[in-house]
């Protein structure tokens, strides 16, 4: 009777996860509309230059805000995707190395009288085992060992 095999290495699958970090810059600009107080209706705003040249303008126009206000808005927004790609999905090969004890070589037959002895010599064997991955859950493969033994494997991943 053939004795089963331990497996020493096996693949592992784990997630591999990503980071990708974008920036969007939008401007904005926003109009900000007041009425024209009543004492300011019908006046004219002037403006003196350096050189001594004046401007005029209509109030209903116009208008004299502070420098610290501003109507244009840039807007810089970010965006990050974290993105897991499963690495068993993309890994379909796994190849193991099998240890174990067993039968390793032929049978010793010895007659005696009315009796028949039968023996088989047990040792250490070893092997080497490769799998493919056919979809997410089955897997088909094949397996040597140093006991001259061939097996053919399908098997479900849970």
């Amino acid at each position: 009777m053939k004795i089963l095999m331990m497996m020493l290495f096996a693949s592992q699958a784990y997630a591999d996860c990503t980071t990708q970090v974008g920036q969007n810059e939008t401007t904005k600009t926003t109009v900000i509309t007041t009425d024209v107080p009543s004492h300011l209706k019908g006046a004219t705003i002037i403006v003196r230059l350096a050189n001594g040249k004046e401007t005029t303008a209509p109030a209903e126009l116009f208008k004299v805000v502070p420098r610290k206000r501003q109507e244009i808005v840039l807007e810089k927004t970010q965006t990050v995707n974290t993105v897991c790609e499963n690495e068993a999905a993309q890994r379909r090969n796994r190849i193991s190395v099998l240890g174990g004890r067993g039968p390793v070589g032929g049978l010793d037959i010895s007659r005696s009288g009315d009796t028949v002895s039968v023996q088989n010599k047990v040792g250490a064997i070893g092997g080497l085992q490769y799998q493919y991955k056919l979809t997410d859950r089955f897997n088909v493969g094949v397996q040597a060992q140093t006991s001259k033994t061939a097996l053919i494997s399908g098997g479900v991943d849970f």
